[in-house]
């Protein structure tokens, strides 16, 4: 069950990092591109299964730094936000526990946010006049109900 959970995990990025022009390839890049950064989400990213019960849809937007080397580094999870949930099953919550859930869901996103990019193999670093440079990316992450 757990294993098609993840198969059907349902990612959503954008990556305005990955910007490129046709002479030089000049803003940090995940290896292989975004299409490979699609299928490294979906392969690796994990929908909390604490998350299911309640029907929970959410986001973050994970903000870290590419170095020279293309390693990463200071990686946070901001903006986690709580989008959509069973109103049904979260319905029958007094107003108190709703607070709280919403809490604990947002840190559960911002947590697996945070273990996937942590994962992420080393980047293509951005380059300026033709130099590694450090740089800061950011990558909004969609966590949607599995069975979607």
């Amino acid at each position: 069950m757990r294993k098609a959970i993840m198969m059907m995990l349902f990612a959503v990025l954008t990556l305005g990092a990955m910007a490129q022009s046709k002479e030089q390839k000049t803003d940090a890049v995940f290896p292989g591109g975004e299409k490979a950064m699609k299928a490294y989400l979906q392969k690796n990213l994990q929908y909390p299964e604490q998350a299911a019960q309640y029907g929970v849809e959410g986001s973050v937007i994970m903000i870290f730094t590419v170095e020279k080397d293309g390693s990463l580094k200071d990686i946070v999870a901001t903006e986690c936000k709580i989008e959509r949930f069973n109103t049904s099953t979260f319905g029958q919550e007094t107003e108190a526990r709703k607070k709280e859930l919403k809490r604990q869901f947002a840190k559960l996103f911002a947590k697996e946010g945070v273990r996937v990019v942590r994962k992420m193999p080393k980047w293509e670093p951005h380059k300026k006049d033709g130099e590694a440079v450090s740089s800061k990316c950011y990558l909004p992450i969609h966590f949607g109900m599995p069975n979607k």
